[in-house]
C-alpha cells in the first residue's frame, strides 16, 4: 500500500496549500487548488437486475422497499417486496410480491403474492415487509398505512414455511407517525430491535430512525431515537428503510435517501443504538437498500419506483476510495467543486466583507448543487456519477462527460470564477433512448439556509412555474442568489423549493407523467452566484440578475 501512503501524503501538501494563500499569490485573485482526499468507505459493486417482477403481468411492475430471507430447511431464497404496477401509486399498494431463488443472485421464480392489505385488520396500503427467522417461526415485520399519517400501524404476521401467513391477533403492534414504517428487526444483546423511520414528533419535525425494544419479538417498548437527520418534514425523507448490520465491534446503519431517490448513505458507529450524521462512510446508489450475508459473501439490493425490479451488487467495507476535485477561492469565497467519484459543488463559503472569513453558504444537506435527472418518475432517480474529462485554468473549470446511473445522458458544467461571483453553464448530452421517460431535468441548488424567495416573494416552498430572473436563500446576514440569464435553457418549465433542506431545484424540463427527450444537445442554463451581507437583499439580487442579462 505504498502508494496509499504517498497520495495520503500528497493530500496533506494539498490541503495544506488550500489552507491560506499560496506564495507570490495576491489577496484579490482567484486561486485553484487541486482536491484530492483518500478514504476508507462502505461502497457497492456493479448492480445487477436479478428479478423482473413484470413476469406474467400485461404491464410494467415495479418492486419497492423489499426483505430477502433463507429457509432454514431448504436453503432456498425468499423475497418479498411492495409491488404494483407502475407509475408508481404508493397509497395504492396494497399486495406484497413474493419470489424463490436456490441463491440471492437468483434466478427467481415469481410466486403467488404473500400477501394482501385487509381493510378490516386497518390496513388500506401495507408498506416495506421484513423477515426474520427464530426458533422454528418466521416473523414478517410490515406497515399498515391508515388515512391518518400520524399514527401508521406497525403489523406482525407470522408463518412456518414462508407461504403462509397469519396476521397477529394483537395487531397493531403500535402506532407511530409520520407515516412511522420501513421496520427491520435484529438481536442486539439480549434483545430485539425494531429500527424503523419516523419524524421526530408524529406531525412532522426531523426525520429519524427510531427504535423499539423487545425479549418475545411481539411486545414492543416505548419509541427512542437512535439517529436523527437535521432535515425537517413528512413523508419521505432521508431516514427511509433503516437497515443495521454489524461487522466485528463496528455497526453499520443504511438509510435512503439523503441527497436522491437512490441515495443510501451509509453510518457507521460503535454503539448499535447511536448514530450521527457526522459518522459517514460511504454512500450507495441505490433505492431501499438492503444487506445480505450468504455464506461469507455480503451484498447490498436495490429496487424502486421506475427500476423495473430487484437489483443486488457485492458490498464491501473497506473500499479505497479516492475523491477528487478542486477547491476555488478569492477572499470573498471559497467553493468546493467534486469531479470524483460524484460531481458536485458540495460546499459554498462565503465572507461578503473580503476577509477571508468564510461561513457556509450552499452545502450537501439535500442533493449538494449539482445536475440530477428524474427518470419515470419525480426526484433525483439519476444523480451526477464521476466527470469523464477535466480542464482547469486559474479561473476556469470546464466538466465534461459526467454521467448518470446507467442512463444515456452526460451534462458538462463550465464554471467561471469572479473575484466576488462566478458565473455556471450547463449543456445536457442525450445519446440515446433513456429507460423511461423523463419527468424532470434540473440543476439542483443547495443552501444552508432555509429561507427561500424570488421575484414573486419570500417564504416559498413546492413547484412555482417558469425560471425567475433570480431565486435567493437567505439568514440573518446573508443572502445567497442564483441569477439566471433568461433563455439560456431550452426549456423553462419550472422551479421547486424545498424549504427543509435550503434547496430549490431549476428544472427547464419539469413534467408530470414524463415525457420523451429525443437524442440530441439541450442547453441547461447560464447561472451567476454571488451573496450579500444583508438579509432577503432584493437590490442586490436585481442588480445581479441585470448584470447577467
Amino acid at each position: 500500500m505504498s502508494w496509499l501512503r504517498s497520495v495520503v501524503g500528497m493530500v496533506v501538501v494539498m490541503m495544506s496549500a488550500a489552507a491560506g494563500l499560496p506564495a507570490g499569490a495576491t489577496s484579490d485573485e482567484v486561486r485553484n487548488t487541486p482536491l484530492v482526499r483518500v478514504d476508507k468507505v462502505v461502497a457497492a459493486g456493479n448492480f445487477t437486475k436479478v428479478y423482473d417482477p413484470s413476469v406474467g403481468e400485461t404491464e410494467q411492475w415495479y418492486y419497492n422497499d423489499h426483505t430477502l430471507v433463507q429457509d432454514q430447511k431448504t436453503g432456498t431464497w425468499h423475497v418479498y417486496a411492495i409491488t404494483h404496477a407502475e407509475p408508481a401509486n404508493p397509497l395504492d399498494e396494497k399486495s406484497f410480491g413474493h419470489a424463490t431463488a436456490p441463491t440471492p443472485n437468483g434466478p427467481w421464480t415469481k410466486q403467488p403474492p404473500a400477501l394482501v392489505a385487509d381493510p378490516a385488520a386497518g390496513e388500506s396500503h401495507i408498506w416495506a415487509p421484513y423477515v426474520l427467522y427464530e426458533a422454528g417461526t418466521y416473523y414478517m415485520y410490515y406497515a399498515a398505512g391508515t388515512p391518518d399519517h400520524t399514527a401508521y400501524r406497525m403489523h406482525l404476521a407470522t408463518s412456518t414455511d414462508l407461504v403462509h401467513w397469519t396476521r397477529n391477533a394483537a395487531n397493531p403492534l403500535f402506532t407511530d407517525g409520520f407515516d412511522g414504517r420501513d421496520p427491520m428487526v435484529r438481536r442486539v444483546g439480549d434483545q430485539w430491535v425494531m429500527y424503523y423511520t419516523a419524524n421526530s414528533t408524529p406531525a412532522g419535525g426531523n426525520h429519524i430512525v427510531a427504535y423499539r425494544t423487545s425479549t418475545d419479538l411481539r411486545h414492543w417498548s416505548d419509541r427512542r431515537t437512535a439517529f436523527q437527520h437535521p432535515a425537517t418534514g413528512t413523508f419521505g425523507g432521508p431516514t427511509e428503510s433503516p437497515f443495521v448490520v454489524q461487522r466485528g465491534s463496528d455497526w453499520y446503519l443504511f438509510v435512503c435517501c439523503d441527497g436522491g431517490y437512490e441515495v443510501t448513505k451509509v453510518y457507521k458507529s460503535k454503539d448499535p443504538l447511536k448514530f450521527s450524521v457526522d459518522q459517514v462512510a460511504g454512500t450507495i446508489a441505490a433505492h431501499a437498500a438492503e444487506v445480505v450475508q450468504d455464506g461469507a459473501d455480503w451484498w447490498v439490493t436495490g429496487a424502486g419506483w421506475g427500476k423495473g425490479g430487484l437489483y443486488i451488487a457485492p458490498l464491501d467495507f473497506d473500499r479505497v476510495q479516492v475523491t477528487m476535485g478542486r477547491i476555488v477561492s478569492t477572499q470573498y469565497y471559497r467553493a468546493t467543486i467534486e469531479t470524483q467519484p460524484r460531481t458536485a459543488l458540495t460546499r459554498l463559503e462565503v465572507d461578503p466583507s473580503g476577509q477571508g472569513r468564510y461561513r457556509p453558504a450552499l452545502d450537501s444537506s439535500s442533493r449538494s448543487t449539482a445536475p440530477y435527472l428524474a427518470v419515470g418518475n419525480f426526484g433525483a432517480t439519476d444523480t451526477a456519477g464521476p466527470t469523464e474529462r477535466v480542464e482547469s485554468r486559474r479561473d476556469r473549470l470546464m466538466l465534461s462527460g459526467i454521467t448518470f446511473n446507467d442512463e444515456p445522458v452526460t451534462a458538462d458544467w463550465s464554471f467561471a470564477f469572479g473575484l466576488r461571483t462566478f458565473d455556471m453553464s450547463l449543456r445536457w448530452n442525450v445519446n440515446g433512448q433513456t429507460t423511461a421517460v423523463v419527468w424532470e431535468v434540473a440543476l439542483n441548488v443547495d443552501s444552508a439556509l432555509a429561507d427561500l424567495g424570488d421575484p414573486g416573494g419570500f417564504g416559498r416552498g413546492g413547484d412555482v412555474a417558469g425560471l425567475p430572473s433570480w431565486s435567493m436563500a437567505t439568514g440573518p446576514g446573508l443572502s445567497v442568489v442564483t441569477a439566471y440569464k433568461a433563455g439560456s435553457a431550452w426549456s423553462a418549465d419550472n422551479h421547486w423549493y424545498d424549504p427543509p433542506n435550503g434547496a430549490v431545484a431549476w428544472q427547464p424540463l419539469w413534467q408530470p407523467g414524463g415525457r420523451p427527450l429525443p437524442p440530441g444537445a439541450y442547453p441547461g442554463g447560464i447561472y451567476r452566484f454571488g451573496f450579500s451581507p444583508t438579509e432577503r437583499d432584493v437590490a442586490f439580487a436585481e442588480q445581479l440578475a441585470d448584470g447577467l442579462g
